[in-house]
């Protein structure tokens, strides 16, 4: 569930400004804030059932724009790589090998940007 939690807040990060902003403000509210529906409902002054069917229609629309953008996984993908070379150069200073992998994984790492 965290996993969940943490994937479509990023998803909200990267692509909740092509949402209306009634669904970005109730995807917001649902994510980031960890309202209930019961909670939401209230304050949009509507039913459970219609903010439930909101989210889903949101969330979907998210997973729409990663499957044809791809960004968070070009993000994830850059991050992980410059994470492996700041290990390589902290781990090994001097080590020429590492180095050459370091060097390789960020020319990975410009490709992909």
């Amino acid at each position: 569930m965290l996993e969940k939690l943490e994937h479509f807040v990023l998803l909200i990060d990267f692509y909740g400004a092509l949402l209306t902003e009634k669904q970005r403000r109730i995807l917001k509210d649902y994510y980031e804030n960890d309202f209930s529906l019961s909670e939401i409902a209230d304050d949009m002054h509507t039913s459970r059932q219609a903010v439930y069917d909101l989210i889903k229609r949101a969330e979907h629309q998210l997973l729409q724009y990663e499957t044809k953008l791809g960004l968070l996984e070009r993000f994830r993908t850059t991050h992980r790589n410059l994470e492996m070379v700041c290990e390589l150069l902290e781990d090994n200073e001097n080590d020429s090998d590492s180095l050459r992998k370091a060097r390789h994984i960020l020319r990975e790492t410009i490709e992909l940007l």
